[in-house]
């Protein structure tokens, strides 16, 4: 499981033609990747959905311009979540969702950035 040290909202932009806020989290164990969680609104459940997760290799003295020229990002969506013997996938997925919707303010903060976004 993947334990959130921070997360914040990076920006808000077009992902297959609709608004999508890139949230860059911070990793709480040590090894795990800094993720770039890629969420859209959901009138289901939580109101908001994961629909890609990205992992943030890039280290900051030399990959400070935040781009993937060095493969500094590489798409985990499908692999993120293997499970464990009191998990499914599917499970692990639903409760990294859940936590991260509830780390400090992002939902409410995910909320005000959807609706002011044109």
């Amino acid at each position: 499981m993947y334990y959130i040290k921070d997360a914040k909202i990076r920006r808000m932009l077009d992902y297959d033609g609709a608004p999508c806020a890139e949230v860059g989290v911070l990793p709480g164990a040590a090894g795990d990747p800094a993720l770039l969680v890629y969420i859209v609104e959901d009138r289901r459940e939580d109101g908001f959905e994961i629909i890609r997760i990205l992992t943030n290799d890039a280290a900051l003295d030399t990959d400070w311009y935040d781009n993937n020229m060095h493969d500094a990002f590489v798409d985990v969506t499908a692999s993120a979540f293997t499970g464990s013997p009191i998990m499914t996938p599917e499970e692990e997925r639903s409760k990294f969702q859940r936590e991260l919707l509830i780390f400090g303010d992002l939902k409410k903060q995910l909320g005000e950035h959807f609706r002011s976004y044109p």
